[in-house]
């Protein structure tokens, strides 16, 4: 009897909690009934599809199986595994030059209007820019610039450097215009009456350059210290202040037999020969 009412209690319970199980799952159901209506609707037009594109896509399946299959060895080769994982390792980098590319498809979008706006404005002056640019002396001077591309790039090194050369330059240079001031400006006078001067005498600029060559020579020989040392010498006997003594006749006789008077007389009478005979030329 104890064995029975035990075997009724287990039915009974267990009768109640598939009872209660049924009820929270009819409770659900109402709750959820407006999605649980649009998911079967769902269900019938995916399953609708399913029948519409199923022979089409067992035809494309069938029809494209020799390059399904191609891909398929493509994408379990070696190259390409080793592609995708270094894709997978550059994700980061990926993604930034995505944005990279949507930022400059933006520009570019936005700059085509404009540069189709400049092209057909300027047609006639890139038709000329191409003529200049096809012509024989454009390429070879293209070609030699290729040729002496290290010269080219010595020449600018070195222009940038006498740049800041000149910059550090300037302002002395302008300091010491300004410094001297008066004495440019007279130098400049000087240029200019030598200008005059030439305009008035008719030379020519070869006759000129040859006259202050020579100039120029003998200014040179004028300097010997022996000759300012003799010239310096006799001169002395007009700047002194007691004047030599006058001397007559008899005295220049006597004169004659000093050494000195006989070595001035003898260097005095050579040049007066040579002058006279450079003058006979």
């Amino acid at each position: 009897m104890a064995q029975k009412d035990q075997s009724v209690d287990g039915d009974f319970d267990g009768t109640a909690f598939e009872s209660a199980e049924v009820n929270k799952l009819a409770r659900t159901l109402e709750e959820n009934d407006e999605e649980l209506a649009e998911l079967l609707e769902l269900l019938v037009v995916v399953q609708d599809l399913s029948e519409d594109l199923a022979p089409e896509l067992r035809e494309a399946a069938h029809d494209s199986r020799e390059p399904i299959a191609e891909l398929r060895m493509a994408l379990e080769s070696e190259d390409t595994l080793v592609l995708v994982q270094r894709v997978g390792e550059n994700a980061d980098m990926l993604v930034e030059l995505l944005e990279t590319l949507e930022v400059a498809d933006d520009l570019v979008s936005d700059l085509a209007p404009e540069f189709q706006t400049i092209v057909r404005e300027n047609r006639e002056t890139l038709a000329r820019l191409r003529v200049a640019l096809e012509r024989e002396e454009t390429l070879v001077l293209l070609e030699r610039l290729g040729e002496n591309t290290d010269t080219l790039i010595e020449l600018l090194e070195l222009l940038d450097v006498t740049y800041d050369l000149a910059e550090d330059i300037i302002p002395e240079a302008v300091n010491v215009a300004r410094e001297n001031r008066k004495p440019i400006a007279e130098l400049r006078m000087m240029v200019a009456g030598f200008a005059s001067t030439y305009a008035e005498a008719d030379l020519e600029p070869h006759q000129l350059g040859q006259n202050l060559g020579n100039m120029l020579v003998l200014g040179c020989k004028l300097g010997d210290e022996e000759l300012i040392d003799a010239v310096e010498s006799g001169l002395g006997a007009f700047t002194e202040e007691e004047p030599p003594k006058k001397v007559g006749m008899f005295g220049m006789l006597g004169a004659l037999r000093d050494d000195d008077v006989k070595q001035g007389l003898g260097v005095l009478i050579e040049f007066l020969r040579r002058m006279g005979a450079s003058k006979a030329k």
